[in-house]
């Protein structure tokens, strides 16, 4: 298993195009035992960045989910270069893994486009939709958890989900993170907390925000380092939070799993070595699929976002009988 994020989302090349990731993927925010698309994400995203110059910086991330990845199982990536002028490149990047039975399995499919920084003709930043406490008054979640739970808000085995070896154990192994409790997931623990009342209740749902401080525990150093951190932290939580916002959890869908995803860079370098905001809010769902967006910003700046459609299923009368 990996020991710092650099080991987890880290590539080699293997054949000119071709590259293996140094370390499996890892398990996070989910209640089966696959392994977090953000691992597939980053290792995907070091590739692409390890086959452009130095001046070339990445912009525009878009691609599919086409099969949950595997625990304990390396990816590799191959890597397409699908155009290079003196001002784009653009990359499509295709990351398997090789299953037990020796069979090789596409697990996903992005496009990475990079763009040689320009003078700009316009400067200007959207702000977060609501105004937030700063990391250093804003709670980890393991903080939280305690907290409610010596005032018997939660149970313990919400309480174990929370902490550094449940379901979000991953993020903390890499990052600290501080939940400002003006965000819904300040205030029931990512959702975990499911029937915790919220200052955000009587907001339509698609007004509701929930916000993270973010930021490494260990420096971070190239520019695939960066861009593939940056991919690993805005895909966690879209895939539930829509539900977290509504009052529901793992155990009220069927099913909570990403499809495809677009990662938007508005600066040349994002540094997640020092704080970032990211502010999560959802925006459609219907016929089985929901529509989530993050926004990241630096000290003023929006920097980068991602949206993501995923599966959102009902729960089956067959899985309501067996709870």
């Amino acid at each position: 298993m990996a020991e710092t994020l650099q080991e987890q989302l880290a590539v080699h090349e293997i054949a000119p195009g071709e590259f293996v990731a140094q370390s499996p993927p890892g398990r996070m925010g989910n209640s089966l035992p696959i392994a977090y698309g953000g691992c597939t994400m980053g290792v995907a995203v070091a590739a692409a960045c390890s086959t452009v110059p130095a001046n070339y910086h990445l912009y525009s991330l878009v691609g599919h989910y086409l099969g949950p990845g595997l625990l304990g199982v390396k990816m590799r990536c191959t890597v397409h270069s699908t155009r290079m002028t003196k001002t784009f490149a653009t990359r499509r990047v295709e990351v398997k893994q090789t299953s037990p039975d020796g069979t090789s399995r596409v697990c996903m499919e992005l496009i990475a486009d990079f763009h040689v920084e320009e003078p700009a003709a316009l400067t200007y930043s959207a702000p977060p939709r609501r105004k937030y406490s700063g990391p250093e008054s804003s709670p980890h979640l393991e903080h939280l958890s305690k907290t409610l739970l010596s005032n018997n808000r939660i149970s313990q085995k919400q309480a174990e989900m929370a902490s550094a070896t449940g379901m979000f154990g991953l993020m903390g192994k890499f990052f600290d993170t501080r939940h400002p409790t003006e965000g819904v997931a300040g205030q029931n623990m990512f959702g975990i907390a499911k029937h915790m009342p919220t200052n955000q209740d009587s907001l339509h749902i698609t007004d509701r925000t929930s916000a993270e401080w973010i930021k490494t525990f260990a420096p971070l150093g190239s520019r695939a380092e960066k861009m593939s951190a940056l991919a690993f932290v805005l895909d966690g939580a879209l895939s539930f939070t829509p539900m977290a916002h509504s009052g529901l959890w793992f155990e009220d869908v069927g099913v909570a799993s990403t499809l495809d995803f677009a990662m938007r860079l508005f600066v040349s370098d994002v540094d997640l070595s020092h704080w970032h905001l990211r502010e999560r809010n959802t925006l459609a769902a219907a016929i089985g699929r929901q529509y989530s967006e993050s926004r990241m910003w630096d000290e003023g700046n929006l920097v980068a976002c991602m949206t993501q459609q995923s599966i959102l299923r009902p729960k089956s009368e067959l899985m309501k009988s067996s709870i």
